[in-house]
Formats: C-alpha cells, sequence, structure tokens
C-alpha cells in the first residue's frame, strides 16, 4: 500500500459545501484594481477537450455555450474531469468564478480548485432553473505556496440533469500598490540543507533591484538582515519546526513576503536496534525484466513484437512468434524518462550493461537495429542449415540501456529467440543471472507479487481465470502480453528450489477452484518439500486503484445477495460510503472483506487436499492482507471467521500490512536532508504505542496469528517530478540505511513483529518511486538500504567458529542466538557432540521464556523435562521428537490432526505410544526423515540436528 486513494474517494472529499458569492454578472473588484490575465488552461473551452480530460461523462462542444462558441457538458448521470496548472504567488488576492447552468433535473456539483497540499476553495452549483449563473469567490492564497507547488481544478457533477460549465476563470486582482511591491519581492524560499541546529536558506532575488535588504524571519520574529539571497539559521533546537519568510526593504517600500517555509530541524534518531533478525525479512521482486535482470537469456522479457517498420498488427504463431518480418524491444534500461529527453535522476545512474550478448533463433534473418540512439553492431552471425538455426553476436556499446532489434528478409518469421547476457552461453544452463541469485542470498522468503503480474490481470466478474490462461515456459516472453499474465510457474518454482527460499504467492482474484487445484499439484510435484509456501489471495484487493478490488466488490455483492449466504453475517460498519455508488453500503463493504477471508479459507483448504491435510500452517501457510490503516477491519474480518468457520488461527498463519514510511509531508523544495526528516517523523508516527502497526501486532496475538508485513520500506514515489532530484538523493544517502534499520528493526521487529516482507529488492530510481535496496545488481549491493537489511539479518555474524556459514546448522545456530535461546559464551557449538537431557532441558526452557515474552496468552507446557531420570542421559531422535511436538501443540494451539499420513520406512522401530508424535514432528517440518525415508528414531541427536529443530519451533512460537 503506497497510501493512495482512488479517484471515486476523491471524490468524496468535494462535497463538502464552502462559501461563496453569487451572481448573475460578474463586477469588477473595484475601479484602481487590475486584473491580471485567466491561469486556467483554456478556461472558455474553445480550444476544445484541451486541458479537460474525459474522465467520466465529459463532452465539450458547441451545445448551449455562455460566451463564445464552446462549453463543458456532462449529461444526467455522474461525470468528473480536473486538470493541473502552475503554482499561484503567496498571499496574493485571486478571483474565482465561473458560468454555470443546470437542465432537465436537480442541483448537484462543484467545482474545486487546489493549491499546494492543503488550501482549497470550491464553487457549489446550486442553481437549477435552467439558466446560466456566475459565481465566484475572492481569496487570498496561502502563504506557504512556491513555484514547484501544484494547483489542480476538478469538476463533479452527481446530479440527474444535465450539467453546463463555461468560462472558468482564475486571475489575480492587484492594487497599484500591490504592484509596486510585488516588484521588489523575493521568491522562492527554500533550503538547501540542514543540521539539528541549523537551516541553510536561499531565496530568488527580484528582477532589475540591486539596493535591496532583505529580513528573515523565524516563527514571526526577526532573526536576521542580510543583502544577499541566501541565509543560514542559527542556535535552532534538534527537532523543531521553524516557519521561515524573507521580506525585502528598498527605501521606505517593503514588498510582500516570500512563501512561508516550515523547515524541521533533524531529530537524533533512537539507539538503533543491536539485535539481529535472522531469517525474518524477505523481499518483494520487481515485476521481470526490470533491474532485477533475473534472467540470464534477456529474451525470455522481450517486448511485444511490432512489424519490422514498427508499426502494430504482426501475425504471431500460439507462442507468440512471429509468422512474418517483425521486430521487438528485447529490453529498455534506460533511466526514466531518457525517450522523453526528460531523464528524472540527475545524475542519470543506470547500471553498465554492456557487453557481447549472444544471440539465436529459428530461421535466417537480417539483423537491424531500429533505435539509433542505442548503436548495437551484429557480428559473426551464421546461419547452420542443419538445425535451421542463427547465431550471431550484438554488441552494445558502453552507455547504453536498449536494445531494439529487427528481423528482416525472413522467411516466415523467427522462433526460439534468445539473447544471452555477456558472459553467458547459449546452452542455457543457468536459468537465472549470478548476480541475481547472489543478491537474494540473506533474504529468507521472496514475494512473487510483481512477478506474477497480480494487479490488473483479472477479467470482470463473473469472468474466471482458468489454468489454461497461465503463461508457459514455451511462451515468447514472461511479460504480460495478449491476455497471458505474470512469469510462468514453472519459473517461480525453479527459482525456489535453487535459492532453497521459502516463497510468498498471490493467487489471481478471478483463479477458478481447478487454477487453484492445479497450482497446488504442481507445487507438490516439483518444489522443493523443504520451501514454504505463503499463500496470499491477490494484492490490495482493498484498494480501487487495481481492477481486483472491482472484481472482489461485485462476487461479494453478487454472492451476499444470496439467500443463506454467510458473507452478510455478523456485519461492521466501517470506512465511508460512496457517494457516487450508493447502493455500496457499509454493510456491504464487510461482505467484502468477509469474501476475501472466505476466499484464502477455499485456497487453503484446496492446497490441504493436495500437500495433505497437515500442511495447513505448517508448510502451507496462508496470509491474511488489507489495508494497514485500518485495524478494526481486520477485526471484522477475524471476528466473522471466528463466528463463521471458527478459530482463525486454524485456516490462517498471519495477518500483513504494508506500512510504508514515505515522505508526503516533505515541502514541494524539500531538499533531501527534509526529505529524510519527514520519512523519519512518518515512521515514529506509524509505530507509537496507540498506531496501527502496534493495533495489528497486538492484534495477530490475540488470535494466535503472526504478523506480517506484505510490503514495506520507504516510499517516495507518486509519479511527479517535483523535487524528484532531491527525493532520489534522499534515497541514496547514508541516513536512509539508518531510516531503514529504525522502521524495519526498531519499529517492527523490535516490536514483537514476525515478518518484514521489504519492498522491493530491485529498482529504478525515478518519479513513481525509489523502491529498490538496490537501483545496480551487478555493482550496488553496498547500498545504505541493502547493508541496513543484511545487519538487521545478521548476514556476516558467525557466533561460533565450527559453525560457519556454509554449515547445515547455520541458519538455525545463528537464530537461536539472536532469540537469547542459545549463548555464545565460548567460541565454540560442538555441532557433532551429542546433546544431553540436562542441556535440552536448559534450551526448551529459554525458547518458553523467549516464546512468552512475545504474546500477552499464558502460555503452559513449554518446557517439558528431558532429564526427569538422568541429566546425563543422551538424547534420541525419538525423544526429540516427542518433546518438540508437545511445546508446538503447547505454544501454538495447533494439533497435527492426521499424523498416520506420514509414512516411516523404519517405523516399526518408534515406541508405539510415540509414534504419533513422531509423524507428528515430521509432518509439521519440525523433523525431517533420510532420502530413503527413514526417521533413525533410536539414533542420538547431535547438538547441530537440535539446533535445526528447534529453530524451527522457534519460528512457530515466535
Amino acid at each position: 500500500m503506497k497510501k493512495r486513494l482512488g479517484m471515486f474517494a476523491m471524490a468524496l472529499l468535494l462535497l463538502a459545501p464552502m462559501h461563496t458569492s453569487a451572481a448573475d454578472s460578474a463586477d469588477p473588484a473595484g475601479d484602481d484594481t487590475v486584473n491580471g490575465s485567466n491561469l486556467v488552461p483554456n478556461g472558455d473551452f474553445e480550444s476544445g477537450a484541451i486541458g479537460w480530460p474525459n474522465w467520466v461523462n465529459i463532452n465539450i462542444g458547441q451545445e448551449e455555450p455562455h460566451g463564445a462558441e464552446q462549453a463543458l457538458k456532462i449529461a444526467g448521470g455522474f461525470g468528473i474531469t480536473g486538470l493541473d496548472f502552475g503554482a499561484l504567488e503567496p498571499q496574493r488576492t485571486y478571483r474565482f468564478g465561473a458560468w454555470y447552468k443546470y437542465k432537465n433535473g436537480d442541483a448537484g456539483g462543484n467545482l474545486k480548485l487546489t493549491l499546494g497540499k492543503s488550501f482549497s476553495r470550491q464553487l457549489d452549483f446550486n442553481e437549477a432553473d435552467g439558466e446560466y449563473h456566475y459565481i465566484e469567490t475572492l481569496f487570498t492564497a496561502p502563504p506557504e505556496l512556491m513555484k514547484l507547488s501544484n494547483s489542480n481544478l476538478t469538476l463533479v457533477k452527481w446530479s440527474n440533469s444535465d450539467f453546463y460549465l463555461d468560462d472558468v476563470v482564475l486571475q489575480k486582482i492587484m492594487t497599484p500598490d500591490d504592484a509596486k511591491k510585488e516588484a521588489i519581492s523575493p521568491s522562492f524560499l527554500h533550503s538547501t540543507d540542514n543540521t539539528e541546529t541549523t537551516v541553510d536558506l536561499v531565496w530568488d532575488a527580484p528582477q532589475g533591484h540591486t539596493d535591496i535588504a532583505y529580513t528573515v524571519y523565524n516563527n514571526d520574529q526577526k532573526v536576521g538582515e542580510t543583502d544577499k539571497p541566501s541565509y543560514t539559521a542559527e542556535g535552532l533546537q534538534a527537532g523543531s519546526a521553524n516557519a521561515f519568510k524573507v521580506v525585502a526593504i528598498e527605501d521606505t517600500l517593503q514588498s510582500f513576503p516570500t512563501n512561508t517555509l516550515t523547515v524541521n530541524t533533524i531529530t537524533p534518531l533512537p539507539e538503533l536496534t543491536k539485535e539481529i533478525y535472522p531469517g525474518q525479512i524477505g523481499v518483494g521482486l520487481e515485476g521481470i525484466g526490470g533491474r532485477g535482470f533475473e534472467f540470464s537469456d534477456a529474451a525470455k522479457t522481450l517486448r511485444q513484437w511490432v512489424k519490422a517498420d514498427g508499426s502494430e498488427g504482426v501475425k504471431v504463431d500460439a507462442n507468440g512468434w512471429p509468422l512474418e518480418d517483425a521486430a521487438t524491444v528485447m529490453f529498455d534500461q534506460r533511466p526514466v524518462a531518457a525517450w522523453l529527453n526528460d531523464i528524472d535522476d540527475p545524475y542519470k545512474r543506470f547500471p553498465d550493461i554492456s557487453g557481447t550478448y549472444k544471440l539465436s533463433f529459428k530461421g535466417q534473418a537480417v539483423i537491424g537495429n531500429m533505435d539509433p540512439s542505442s548503436p548495437i553492431t551484429v557480428t559473426n552471425q551464421h546461419y547452420d542449415k542443419k538445425s535451421a538455426t542463427t547465431t550471431a553476436d550484438i554488441n552494445l556499446p558502453t552507455g547504453s540501456g536498449l536494445i531494439f532489434m529487427s528481423f528482416k528478409q525472413t522467411n516466415g518469421g523467427v522462433q526460439d529467440v534468445k539473447l544471452m547476457r555477456p558472459g553467458y552461453e547459449l546452452d542455457g544452463k543457468e536459468t537465472f543471472t549470478r548476480e541475481f541469485l547472489q543478491a537474494l542470498q540473506p533474504f529468507s522468503t521472496l514475494r512473487f507479487m510483481d512477478w506474477l503480474s497480480t494487479n490488473n490481470n483479472n477479467p470482470a466478474y463473473p469472468a474466471a481465470t482458468e489454468w489454461k490462461d497461465r503463461k508457459l515456459t514455451t511462451d515468447a516472453t514472461q511479460l504480460a502480453l495478449d491476455g497471458k499474465n505474470g512469469a510462468a510457474w514453472e519459473y517461480v518454482i525453479e527459482l525456489a528450489n535453487e535459492t532453497k527460499k521459502d516463497i510468498w504467492i498471490n493467487i489471481p482474484v478471478a483463479a477458478s477452484d481447478d487454477y487453484v487445484k492445479q497450482l497446488a499439484k504442481l507445487l507438490k510435484e516439483k518444489l522443493d518439500p523443504s520451501v514454504r509456501i505463503y499463500v496470499e489471495y491477490s494484492n490490495e484487493v482493498w484498494n480501487d486503484l487495481f481492477t481486483q478490488q472491482a472484481y472482489n466488490k461485485a462476487a461479494a455483492i453478487a454472492e451476499g445477495s444470496q439467500p443463506g449466504s454467510v458473507l452478510n453475517k455478523f456485519t461492521m460498519k466501517s470506512y465511508f460510503d460512496d457517494p457516487n455508488d450508493m447502493d455500496y453500503t457499509p454493510e456491504k463493504r464487510s461482505w467484502t472483506r468477509h469474501r476475501i477471508a472466505q476466499r484464502l479459507i477455499e485456497i487453503g483448504r484446496q492446497f490441504q487436499s493436495e500437500l495433505g491435510e497437515d500442511a495447513l500452517n505448517t508448510r502451507v501457510r496462508p496470509v491474511l492482507s488489507w489495508f494497514a490503516i485500518m485495524p478494526d477491519q481486520y477485526e471484522d474480518m477475524l471476528n466473522w471467521v471466528s463466528k463463521t468457520y471458527g478459530d482463525p488461527k486454524n485456516y490462517f498463519y498471519a495477518i500483513a500490512s504494508a506500512p510504508y514510511f514515505n515522505s508526503s509531508a516533505a515541502g514541494e523544495a524539500a531538499s533531501a536532508t527534509e526529505v529524510l526528516t519527514a520519512m523519519q517523523a512518518d515512521s515514529a508516527n506509524f509505530s507509537k504505542p496507540d498506531g496501527s502497526k502496534k493495533q495489528l501486532i497486538s492484534l495477530a496475538d490475540q488470535y494466535g496469528l503472526k504478523s506480517f508485513t506484505y510490503e514495506g520500506g520507504p516510499d517516495s514515489g507518486g509519479g511527479s517530478t517535483v523535487n524528484v532530484d532531491n527525493r532520489i538523493a534522499a534515497h541514496r544517502s547514508e541516513r536512509m540505511g539508518n531510516l531503514v534499520k529504525y522502521d524495519v528493526g526498531n519499529n517492527f521487529l523490535a516490536q514483537d513483529g514476525d515478518m518484514f516482507m521489504y519492498f522491493t529488492l530491485t529498482s529504478g530510481y525515478n518519479r513513481y518511486g525509489m523502491w529498490g535496496a538496490t537501483e545496480d545488481i551487478f555493482n550496488g549491493l553496498n547500498t545504505p538500504k541493502y547493508e541496513a537489511l543484511t545487519s538487521l539479518l545478521g548476514t556476516e555474524e558467525q557466533p561460533f567458529i565450527d559453525v560457519p556459514q556454509g554449515h547445515a546448522a547455520y541458519d538455525a545456530v545463528k537464530t537461536l542466538v539472536a532469540d537469547h535461546i542459545v549463548t555464545a559464551d565460548s567460541s565454540s557449538f560442538h555441532p557433532k557432540q551429542v546433546l544431553t537431557a540436562e542441556e535440552l532441558d536448559t534450551l526448551l526452557a529459554r525458547l518458553a521464556a523467549y516464546a512468552q515474552s512475545r504474546t500477552s496468552a499464558k502460555l503452559d507446557g513449554l518446557a517439558p523435562q528431558a532429564s526427569r531420570h538422568d541429566e546425563k542421559a543422551e538424547i534420541s531422535r525419538e525423544q526429540l521428537a516427542v518433546l518438540l511436538v508437545h511445546a508446538y501443540e503447547a505454544g501454538t494451539g495447533r494439533k497435527v490432526n492426521h499424523p498416520e499420513a506420514v509414512v516411516l520406512k523404519d517405523q516399526k522401530q518408534v515406541t508405539a505410544q510415540s509414534l504419533g508424535a513422531v509423524q507428528s514432528a515430521v509432518a509439521a517440518g519440525l523433523m525431517t526423515t533420510s532420502k530413503d525415508g527413514k526417521f533413525q528414531p533410536k539414533a542420538k541427536v547431535t547438538r547441530a540436528e537440535a539446533a535445526l529443530a528447534l529453530a524451527q519451533l522457534a519460528d512457530y512460537l515466535r
């Protein structure tokens, strides 16, 4: 969740009435005033639709204009449009007005002017007599406006009538004295940097006036004078809010003040946590074809084929290969927006991907370059008649990031195109790049939401996404194309098997039951059994920016309206009504949440049917995700599940949210330091004891669930280019690394959060966000963000010299040390030494204390005694299994229901009264069998084996 509001949520905010004056004609403000030019682009609509987009039901034409020849019309029903334009000047007087009329119905609409982040004025259109009326308001622009501030108009009409709008005007009103003041007025006051006690200020001097003195004010108190357009305010308090403005004086004439600039000095961070959290940070993967450079074959993410002249409409076969001469973009890694000659990043950084690429394809062709700005060359081209294969070297020079190739003079197109990156061979033995695999190594879990193109990939309800609709490895590209979305599931599995990372997958919102069943079958057949599967229903189904929200809403209303539906039971009123859909009541909003929970339960059951009854909440881990700032709506879902199905912990493993910390409070010209200060304050505010982050951790504990983030991290995106250079600089700074440690470590994991899924591993840095822990996977794993995450994970920690990295028990031992279950009092762990009953008692007691420290519930029976008869007795695998299962059931409240489903090749060697516990230990993943299916119950347990089992138990009890 990037803290976004959809269009209709925005429209709701426009309904509050504001004071305006109405007249049948517009009178001048006074005889001595001068009206400036109209600042509204195409305010008279004589340029047609220019500047006024047709968001919903907008028509601009010659029907019934007020002024010249054209007007805007919204026919009966809802309509909305809006536009952006330049900033107004602070503390000047403006007139805002418009002519309007309604026909054939009631009044119901308004035009809202928003300046900067918080100031607005609104024209309410209330007369519905079929005649044009003029309405206007005069106002003084707010003091915080600067030349980078955005101004926008939003028109909304919701009544049943036909509505007409014409001659919208926004103009500055000045007296002759105002004009003199304006001529000497400084402008665009902003800060270039600040510390805990100082702020560096600069401003634009008035043109043509050199003999000017400036007075600087802070919180309306004079703090200094200067004859230069800059000043450093000193002696400030750390963490203080300072409202600066500057006034110029020439002779005796005093100017208008500059914009008022609020700067918060740096607040020292609290001491960063020194704890490490092995296994508790996962990472979201960027959409394929981005800065992850995941595939060694770059052609796996080629874009849609076009004709060889660049036009659309090329014929393709069933797999997407062209059947005629064609061209495609193999990749475009140029920084945003190089194609418009308007690069966001002032340093124009992007990875060096130059070198020689190995090309092969079935067929013959003349290979060409479609974009001279990226001067690729083709060498060593060769056609092998026996295999009907062409090979060639494609040479990409340093500084280039685009390969846009054409294939001409073919005989029916080309197929099976490969483009191996520099350093990789055409034999395809390496599916994934070595750099990508290395970057993944520190993280426990990989979330594939973007890989799978989860957002906006669904049909309209009631249509379903079927298994046949999935992406295949044989498709020409793994990018979303022609209705096939996301990477092939086989590549998700292959990556998990190669990295041994747990996977977090997102089930398409419209996936049929058969789709889910076939996916579960594939995972059972192909996925390494040691890999755990976190399952989420789609992504952000609450978010009306995504079509999955509309699908679930339609499904919930249709299903909830049926007689006997359980969705409409135990509803909770929460959130606002939608004025554009009055039938979407708070109760029906509750239905949509209930359906998400219900669908996740159904998906979990289908996975159970394929992977085993006791796979649920052991290997298969359903995660219930929702809107981070609405804890009460999570409560609605869990309460409904409890009353409809039973204890939620029998169906879900965790709840999850997306608590980003963002820079939205930073000003339009904020320095990089101010951006970081705003983000620090946002993290602190979101993490207060009564904040939603802590509430969700407590709610999860109340229901016996884990508390995860499905996404999280620093957010400075949104799509605006305003101040993008300083936003980017902030994300590259060393201080950003400390903020990541503060937000992820201090404000989540140290507060008993269970797993933080960082968004994302990689990305470019531009107007749309600076999400990536790194922006250069080839030469950039030493970024402040990436190093902050690996520091929290304790990637380089080695508590004992005899359990080095690469040892089978390394991660487990490190986890137990981090959880204070094992103490690193000496340099050696003695992993091959047999575990004694006394040692096991100590470890179980510490594990019980650790688990109890993380919950408000009273836990009993977590530390069963192993040393009742002999403290020095050596523990067998059978004995360990019995004790582990006892602690597991006491600590989680869950039981293995069908231990008999686990068949051991040597189960006759297991004591009869212990067999169920041994089978349960294997079913829950607490212990494993050998490759030949034997448990070896009488074998003695080494300290390394015990560490592996106890670390798994700690993960359940955490």
